[in-house]
C-alpha cells in the first residue's frame, strides 16, 4: 500500500485562516491587542475570568505554637548556611586507586568521602570552616 504525500497548507499565507486567528492572538499573544473586537465591532470587552483590581483575601494569622526545638533548628540550619555560603557541585576525575583509598580511609573514620576531603584540605590549608562539615540534610528538623 502507496500512499501519496499530502503538502499542508501554508498558513503563513492563508489571510481567511489568519483572520479567524487574529482575536485568539490578542486575547493569547502580549502585545497584540486588538482595537476592537472583530465580531461585533464594539470595543474589546474586558475578559469576564478577570478583573481591574485583583481580589485580596485577608488569611487570618494564628499564632504559631511555639516550639523551641523546631524553632532553635532552624536558627542553627540559618547560622550554618549563612557562615559557609553557597554550595556548588564540582566533579573532577581521580584515578580510580585514589576514589577508593579516599572511600576506604573515610568509611574507617565513620565519615562521608566528601567530608574526608575537606578534612585533607583544611589540613591542606584551604580555607575550610567547621561549618562546611555539618551535613544540613542530616540534621534534625523535628
Amino acid at each position: 500500500m502507496s500512499r501519496t504525500p499530502t503538502t499542508l497548507p501554508d498558513l503563513d499565507e492563508d489571510a481567511a485562516f489568519r483572520e479567524k486567528l487574529r482575536p485568539l492572538a490578542a486575547r493569547v499573544l502580549p502585545g497584540h491587542a486588538l482595537p476592537e473586537d472583530r465580531i461585533t465591532g464594539q470595543p474589546d470587552a474586558p475578559d469576564s475570568r478577570t478583573t481591574e483590581r485583583p481580589v485580596v483575601r485577608e488569611i487570618p494569622q494564628e499564632e504559631p505554637a511555639v516550639d523551641d526545638g523546631s524553632v532553635a533548628a532552624a536558627l542553627k540550619i540559618a547560622a550554618i548556611r549563612a557562615a559557609r555560603g553557597s554550595k556548588r557541585r564540582f566533579e573532577y576525575l581521580l584515578p580510580e586507586r585514589v576514589g577508593n583509598a579516599l572511600a576506604d580511609d573515610a568509611d574507617k573514620k565513620g565519615m562521608s568521602a566528601a567530608q574526608r576531603l575537606l578534612e585533607i584540605l583544611k589540613d591542606a590549608g584551604y580555607p575550610v570552616i567547621q561549618e562546611d562539615f555539618t551535613d544540613i540534610r542530616k540534621m534534625r528538623r523535628r
